[in-house]
């Protein structure tokens, strides 16, 4: 079947995908790499199959699945673990933040540049099968994300902050000079469980229809090599204000010059767009959230206002705050005010406002755990503190 599938696909076109200028660019990058359009079919009909597959025989596990992919959305990272993380560590907070926001950030210029498909629109629109039935891929809330499909942004950002999650653990093992047998022990089952949340995100992501296996795997490497690299880089810990900015400018700017001088050489980098429009069973399911520019932005949010808070006075006074009682405070109050600030749901009638407010969102909410919650709750525990000594 596979035979009669590629003959057939070579008798029609060399190519799966109706020409357009983005693809005919990384047509020649994919060709210089050594897989022609033949092998990316052959690629890309596995994934379908396997997808096929895994929606057949693993329908009781839907529900994990759904849950993988909440899980390893860096909205997550964002919300729930850098708070926790901060307070109780404040350099695995802060390198949880960098990891996450330089990874997505690298994530969407590899998206812009290897242009991936993904299952859900390219089973539609591929001539590999020929007259043959195409597979029928069932599609689920969270399956039409509107950006290119490579490297998987969930598999990527999830390994990125895993990584920085199980090898601080493993830090402070040691820096508690736990015995060699039981930091050996901790460090097979911190890195089996990592490997198995990886492993559950992959296939989830191929499971919603969302990425094919090449995708995630590659997002899982390249998440990891992220997480290390930032394992070795001590300025982010005393980095300026002014430091925060102009990287956030850097990059902002970056990737809006990138994606102008693609579209000024003819490359269309919202052609996804339209096919989510396009193949999406349900109109409702095609979020503006997980388009390019709102993750762009609310990246660029979330990092600058990590150095608003960590430049602000009440942070400054925060930190002779040490006590587990106040740290513990900290951690459930800033939870509290982020699943307050993230009911907020912005209209993308207007898409300027839209991106705006969302931009200012992520920049509140580590301006939240890092500085308002702190000092609101220093000054809360002083003011007591000189009531019962008066």
């Amino acid at each position: 079947r596979q035979a009669d599938r590629k003959e057939t696909a070579a008798e029609q076109t060399p190519n799966t995908i109706a020409l357009r200028p983005s693809t005919v660019i990384i047509r020649h990058i994919i060709t210089g790499a050594g897989l022609d359009g033949s092998t990316m079919d052959l690629l890309h009909s596995f994934g379908v199959d396997l997808a096929v597959h895994l929606q057949a025989q693993c329908r009781d596990y839907e529900s994990w699945f759904h849950l993988a992919s909440m899980v390893a959305d860096l909205h997550t990272a964002f919300f729930i673990l850098f708070p926790v993380w901060f307070h109780l560590r404040h350099e695995v907070g802060i390198k949880l933040i960098w990891v996450a926001v330089i990874g997505d950030w690298l994530n969407l210029v590899l998206k812009w540049v290897l242009s991936g498909e993904r299952p859900y629109w390219w089973v539609h629109e591929t001539w590999y099968y020929g007259s043959l039935q195409a597979p029928v891929l069932e599609q689920f809330p969270i399956t039409c994300e509107t950006g290119p499909g490579s490297p998987s942004g969930h598999a990527m950002g999830s390994a990125g902050v895993w990584y920085v999650m199980v090898t601080a653990v493993l830090s402070i093992a040691a820096e508690k000079k736990c015995s060699d047998v039981f930091i050996g022990y901790m460090r097979l089952v911190l890195w089996t469980v990592f490997w198995s949340v990886e492993l559950l995100v992959c296939m989830s992501r191929v499971y919603m229809a969302a990425h094919f296996p090449h995708q995630v795997i590659t997002g899982v490497i390249t998440g990891m090599i992220v997480a290390e690299i930032f394992s070795r880089v001590q300025w982010i810990y005393s980095a300026s204000l002014k430091k925060y900015f102009y990287i956030t400018l850097f990059l902002l700017t970056f990737a809006l010059g990138f994606y102008l001088l693609l579209k000024a050489l003819g490359v269309d980098l919202l052609w996804t767009l339209e096919k989510a429009k396009k193949w999406c069973v349900r109109s409702e399911w095609v979020h503006m959230d997980s388009t390019p520019f709102a993750s762009l932005l609310r990246n660029m949010g979330t990092l600058f206002g990590l150095g608003l808070g960590l430049h602000s006075p009440l942070y400054t006074e925060s930190k002779k705050s040490t006590s587990a009682p106040f740290r513990g405070g900290c951690i459930m109050t800033s939870l509290l005010l982020l699943q307050l600030l993230d009911s907020l749901n912005f209209s993308s009638d207007n898409e300027t406002w839209y991106y705006l407010l969302s931009f200012c969102k992520s920049a509140a909410a580590p301006l939240i755990a890092t500085s308002l919650v702190p000092g609101f709750l220093t000054h809360l525990f002083c003011g007591k503190a000189k009531n019962i000594e008066d």
